[in-house]
């Protein structure tokens, strides 16, 4: 057969960690770190003899991942129905491991993510899901990776299209020759099936009597399930199986810690993105005997950023709070000293 089938083929650039990247050290081109904090550690190994594999460490931290790009997410086209798969290995049973998927329209809006969770143990296994896309999204933006404390090492991330192939069967049928029956003296003349050309209406009385017992027996949440299912995104959501997708309203707390040694030259914390984060700052002590300084930069891409207010002083032993007042996707703190000084630096929020 000539030409490739459609959907027989991954769409996720770079799924399989086969090329690394050329701007960041020890990791695959185009995807990058996300969460974590300064006690979760991202490890990328390729031997040309093994599957690449990037695994995730993390002890502390809600969750620690990776993300694509921007200009790496999975372009959806008029297809809308898609398939992802994930290889998977964690270093005890039940680690869990999720998968976060960003719809983006196409005039660049992004909605709240769609979150899935799995459980997995010491072997190397796949994960499925199935993902239905509305026809306003454009295109998707994945993130995976560990929620909890543990250790995840992720071989391969695989994204194709459910659209059927079109081909073309032909099959010879034999010609069938239906006799039609004129009339039906008594029902017992119908010995063996036949087939009618036309209903032919009986008018036999027919009465039914039975009775029934029935058992209605104590429903439990664990033993008994309903399933909801919806046709629209409105009122109920639910997933192409059947799923209730339902929101969890209130807050919730997180934070990350970096312990950093600033210097004359200008450095910069993890790169994080807050759009999901209700309010965020960031709070600086000094441990050093020097003063340092602080600012906030924001970013709506994470590679351009602009400079949020003024650069703050934190002096030796002193502890300064920096809360950016404008909002763009991702931010960051970035220092300098005049001499040698340790920082400790915290992200807290609310989400």
């Amino acid at each position: 057969m000539k030409g490739r089938l459609k959907g027989t083929f991954n769409r996720v650039i770079n799924g399989d960690f086969l090329t690394k990247s050329k701007t960041q050290n020890d990791f695959p081109e185009a995807w990058v770190q996300i969460c974590g904090n300064n006690k979760s550690n991202w490890s990328f190994k390729q031997n040309p003899w093994k599957m690449p594999v990037l695994e995730i460490y993390n002890t502390t931290a809600i969750r620690a991942g990776i993300i694509q790009l921007p200009a790496a997410s999975l372009s959806l086209g008029p297809v809308k129905e898609w398939l992802i798969k994930i290889f998977f290995k964690g270093d005890r049973p039940k680690i869990q491991a999720y998968l976060r998927i960003y719809p983006i329209s196409s005039k660049g809006d992004v909605s709240k993510p769609w979150e899935y969770c799995f459980g997995i143990g010491l072997e190397q296994e796949q994960i499925k899901q199935v993902i239905s896309a509305g026809p306003d999204v454009d295109s998707l933006r994945l993130e995976t990776g560990i929620l909890g404390p543990g250790s995840l090492s992720i071989y391969k991330i695989i994204a194709y299209s459910l659209s059927p192939n079109r081909m073309t069967r032909r099959v010879k049928q034999a010609k069938q020759e239906v006799y039609p029956i004129s009339s039906i003296q008594t029902i017992g003349e119908i010995i063996k099936p036949i087939q009618l050309a036309a209903p032919i209406p009986l008018k036999i009385p027919v009465n039914v009597q039975a009775s029934v017992n029935a058992d209605v027996r104590n429903l439990t949440p664990i033993r008994d399930k309903v399933q909801v299912f919806g046709s629209s995104q409105v009122p109920i959501a639910t997933s192409v199986c059947g799923r209730a997708q339902v929101e969890i309203s209130g807050h919730g707390f997180y934070e990350s810690l970096e312990d950093v040694t600033a210097s004359e030259s200008v450095s910069s914390t993890i790169t994080r993105d807050v759009s999901a984060l209700y309010r965020y700052s960031f709070a600086v002590c000094n441990y050093g005997s020097h003063s340092a300084y602080v600012q906030a930069e924001l970013s709506p891409d994470g590679i351009h950023w602009m400079a949020e207010d003024h650069q703050q002083e934190v002096g030796p032993g002193k502890l300064v709070v920096v809360s950016p007042e404008k909002f763009l996707r991702y931010s960051r703190l970035t220092y300098r000293a005049d001499d040698l000084t340790k920082l400790r630096i915290w992200v807290q929020a609310q989400n």
